[in-house]
């Protein structure tokens, strides 16, 4: 069989996955994004919902915090940096987000690119570190967990203890899914009523609830199949899994329903050979996926003498016939995925992903294969106070104004009452008699102009956008005017452009102000100590200056290093 075929050099990917994104201002569509994990990042994969023009694109920035809603103050978003590959990702359109795992956790990856732990410990340090535990949220432990999948009614399975358990990650009702009621659904099909229960009360309390199913094979691949209705899954579908040499098929709506063969033989390897059911072969089964005509397509690694080996690709049909589609994708493929274009793309841990041309119909569990949802109408916004707030100062002077600040060569017209509602270093002014209540003009001779009208728009809107390179002026002039806020958002921004090669200067700058206050020095001192060797590496000289400019605060940071490194020895 002749197939488009391409490889894309990328390193370590782990899988690819496509999400929904929705439009990010009034009037503009949702559109959709496949993105590949390539070991710490998330990268997009451009052309991905066309014929050509596929390539990686550069990773994205990850948040630990949310970005702000319509209406809300404009945080200072701090990045979110996995310290584990991310891999095994997962669409899931009950949630509207991609899941994934990093370590021993689950990260939920938002429409926004904030990344949240929903279930596990990313690093565990406990000394049962094999050991597999049930229950909500954080408190539930995995042990090597690998190949989820999302069964699309708010319930994601993945396998874990290194493929020999199978477990259920129900999901909470967020985002515009189903309610509690449908979550208590998905819950009865794998838990029973008790299950159900359980799982809509964790739905309800907003957290995940891990279980572990009674089932116990050696798994290697998973997929959901929501197309057949089988005798006892009650319209929830099936799951499909495999070991090394076998595929079974488990419906969900029974909770005493045993797992059937579907093809292959448990412990009986072969070359790929294709047959129907029983009669077929696998050697090394990766991974599966599903398209929308229910066929299975298989990934199965074929060992050779002197080489790394090479992957199959083979066809499931409905009926249990397998084809072979084709044979000698160079090393072990791992993981399988459907582009938006109907290709199918193997992911090599060691370098490249390959694409083959197969035009295949899209599952109705690709985010790609939903309606996108209707563009938000493009009519005015809704007034809100933060905005006409802004808008009176963006219209000074009008005549409202009864103070001016004089602050450089700038002078700003500013309304005294809103200065002493939201700033108590001027609440304390004028309540002291510092300046007379006719006093039309204040003059700040040692504030930067450029700061001052971000801090001003902080205190009519509360929110403003901090560029990097004013954020240090920001931080120093909201701690002077005494706006914590404005000071710590301004500190996160500072400390989100923290590099080897800028460290010292920052340290040095917040010691000298003294921005303990804001947590900002203490945080710098920790960066410097978790990153010695490479600000050593990359700004040695800048070393030397902190030694000679501020001798105690090198001392305690030398003596913070000392033990660390001794006991590195």
């Amino acid at each position: 069989m002749h197939l488009l075929c391409c490889t894309i050099p990328v390193a370590c990917c782990n899988g690819v996955v496509s999400r929904i994104l929705p439009g990010s201002q009034p009037g503009e569509a949702a559109s959709t994004q496949t993105l590949a994990c390539v070991d710490l990042e998330l990268r997009p994969l451009t052309g991905a919902d066309g014929l050509s023009g596929l390539d990686v694109g550069p990773p994205l920035q990850l948040y630990a915090d949310p970005a702000a809603r319509d209406g809300e103050p404009v945080a200072a978003r701090r990045p979110y940096t996995p310290t584990r590959p991310l891999e095994s990702p997962a669409w899931d359109s009950f949630s509207s987000a991609v899941y994934l795992i990093e370590g021993d956790a689950i990260v939920r990856l938002a429409s926004d690119n904030t990344v949240t732990v929903v279930a596990g410990i990313v690093s565990r340090a406990d000394e049962q570190d094999d050991v597999l535990l049930d229950g909500p949220g954080r408190a539930a432990r995995f042990s090597s967990p690998a190949r989820r999948v999302s069964a699309g009614a708010g319930a994601l399975y993945l396998t874990d203890g290194d493929g020999h358990a199978l477990r259920k990650l129900q999901l909470p009702g967020v985002g515009g899914g189903p309610a509690p009621a449908l979550a208590a659904a998905a819950g009865r099909a794998v838990g029973g009523a008790a299950g159900g229960q359980q799982a809509a009360a964790v739905a309800a309390d907003g957290e995940v609830l891990m279980s572990t199913l009674p089932h116990r094979f050696n798994f290697w691949g998973l997929a959901f199949d929501c197309s057949r209705r089988d005798a006892g899954d009650n319209g929830s579908g099936s799951l499909l899994f495999t070991t090394s040499t076998a595929i079974y098929r488990l419906p969900l709506g029974d909770p005493n329903a045993t797992p059937s063969l579907v093809a292959g033989a448990e412990g009986v390897q072969g070359d790929g050979e294709d047959g129907r059911g029983p009669d077929a072969r696998f050697n090394n089964v990766m991974n599966i996926v599903l398209d929308g005509e229910g066929c299975l397509y298989v990934a199965h690694y074929v060992p050779e003498h002197g080489t790394t080996g090479t992957t199959t690709l083979c066809r499931v049909a409905v009926d249990g016939a397998v084809t072979t589609i084709v044979r000698g994708l160079s090393g072990r493929l791992y993981h399988i995925a459907i582009l938006p274009n109907g290709c199918v793309v193997l992911t090599d841990l060691h370098g490249a992903l390959h694409v083959l041309g197969l035009g295949l119909k899209l599952p109705r569990s690709h985010a790609a294969a939903a309606p996108l949802p209707l563009a938000a109408p493009a009519g005015p916004p809704p007034r809100t106070l933060p905005a006409d707030l802004g808008a009176l100062l963006d219209r000074q002077p009008d005549g409202t104004a009864d103070l001016t600040i004089v602050v450089g060569d700038r002078t700003f017209h500013v309304h005294r009452l809103l200065l002493c509602a939201r700033s108590d270093y001027f609440l304390r002014m004028f309540a002291a008699g510092f300046v007379e209540d006719n006093a039309q003009q204040l003059i700040l001779p040692e504030a930067d102009p450029d700061a001052f009208e971000l801090w001003l728009r902080f205190v009519y809107t509360g929110a403003v956008d901090i560029p990097t390179a004013q954020a240090k002026a920001v931080v120093e002039l909201a701690n002077q005017l005494l706006v914590p806020e404005l000071r710590d958002q301004a500190a996160a921004v500072v400390e989100a452009s923290v590099s080897a090669g800028t460290l010292v200067d920052l340290l040095l700058w917040a010691e000298e102000r003294d921005l303990s206050v804001a947590g900002l020095l203490s945080r710098l001192k920790g960066w410097y100590i978790a990153n010695y060797e490479a600000v050593m590496r990359e700004a040695k000289e800048a070393v030397r200056r902190l030694m000679t400019s501020s001798p105690d605060l090198y001392f305690e940071l030398t003596c913070e290093l000392l033990p660390r490194r001794l006991l590195a020895m």
